[in-house]
């Protein structure tokens, strides 16, 4: 049987987009499924060395310097760029993410007659866009879905935005959460490591987030709940493991006592390894589809603390794997505090955290129903047989 086609098309590369693809493309069953890709180096030309490895792997790569940003003469050359590769290759599925790559993926496959698209919008522009912005953009998206096969949505709670902002048919619409591996658990020797490699201390509790460091990750949040902890827990640290174009912004921020306690540890290409230093994970952000790094916390068996935003409270269960707040300093700070203070709770709650994660947020999971969008007829045989 022949292999089937699929192209993946994406302007953006950067935070979860990135982890998205270099599971599919390091997990899919390469004997039922030959990949290929168009993507953007634009935001981030550091890309090019993961695409070079893809390369060297055996995939194809075709780098299209589409930007975040509407530009109508540079995405016409993008489009008809894109178009022009799949009426050349003529592909089974084409697999098209985010906002720029969705648009202009869709309308060129709609033209060059591919058999079935599919697009995952990773967070629509919509959850974050108001006013005249977000009308524009979810019209856009509205259009981009008549061109679609499949749109997919990462939580009931996007599902629902899809649904209530009328952007495609509820028929249109599957859900496939993200996958993260399961990690060893933490060890003290891990631990010591972790902290001496950031230069925290070994004793103490430390609370840390991993991210970018830009308005949807909301550090301010991040640092006034430092600031609403430090008088009641002087042995509690922060840290934030990422950069980001707020960074200078964060470091104004920093009042008093928090300055004291809280590390900006920059970039690291071991964050995940670096998990092993926390005790507790905060997460403050805006807008999500379904955050890695909230996955990858929990699977490392640490209790989080997140915002309340649409589609957390699929992955944190309120009161058994963490808690859910309102964003504000204040409510985040209380959650934090009882967490610092009980070395029980923060155990049960982590355990129970992985054990959610093992039972719900696989990439072996995230890959098997992917697999299944992209060959739904040989799905519905092997159930039929």
């Amino acid at each position: 049987m022949p292999r089937v086609k699929v192209l993946h098309v994406v302007e953006s590369t950067v935070g979860g987009v990135r982890e998205h693809l270099r599971q599919i493309f390091a997990r899919v069953d390469r004997d039922r499924f030959e990949l290929s890709l168009i993507c953007s180096t634009c935001r981030d030309p550091s890309y090019n060395t993961e695409l070079d490895g893809l390369v060297a792997d055996g995939f194809t790569v075709v780098r299209v310097p589409m930007t975040r940003s509407i530009r109508p003469l540079r995405d016409a050359r993008c489009y008809f760029r894109i178009r022009r590769h799949m009426e050349v290759l003529r592909f089974d599925v084409v697999h098209t993410h985010g906002s720029k790559g969705g648009f202009l993926g869709r309308l060129a496959a709609s033209r060059a007659g591919s058999r079935r698209v599919i697009h995952t919008g990773h967070t629509f522009p919509f959850q974050w866009a108001r006013g005249a912005r977000g009308a524009l953009f979810a019209s856009l998206e509205r259009r981009a879905a008549a061109w679609s096969d499949v749109i997919v949505a990462l939580t009931q709670a996007q599902r629902r935005q899809l649904i209530d902002r009328r952007i495609c048919p509820e028929s249109k619409i599957a859900i496939l959460p993200n996958g993260v591996e399961i990690p060893p658990p933490i060890t003290t020797e891990a631990r010591a490591r972790a902290r001496e490699q950031l230069g925290l201390p070994h004793d103490g509790i430390v609370v840390g987030m991993v991210g970018r460091i830009v308005e949807q990750k909301d550090p301010l949040l991040f640092v006034r709940t430092a600031h609403a902890v430090a008088p009641h827990a002087p042995n509690a640290s922060f840290v934030w493991i990422g950069d980001g174009e707020l960074r200078r912004e964060m470091e104004r921020a920093l009042p008093g006592p928090a300055q004291r306690s809280l590390l900006l540890a920059g970039h690291r290409d071991d964050a995940r390894r670096l998990l092993a230093a926390l005790d507790v994970f905060l997460l403050t952000t805006r807008w999500e589809g379904m955050p890695y790094s909230l996955l990858e916390a929990m699977a490392a068996g640490l209790p989080a603390v997140a915002a309340n935003i649409p589609g957390i409270d699929e992955v944190v269960d309120e009161g058994k794997t963490g808690y859910v707040v309102e964003p504000a300093p204040e409510a985040a700070a209380r959650a934090v505090l009882r967490l610092v203070g009980d070395a029980a709770l923060r155990r049960d709650l982590g355990t129970a955290g992985r054990e959610r994660v093992e039972r719900l947020f696989t990439v072996d999971r995230f890959i098997e129903g992917l697999q299944r969008l992209y060959q739904p007829e040989e799905h519905h045989g092997r159930e039929d047989h």
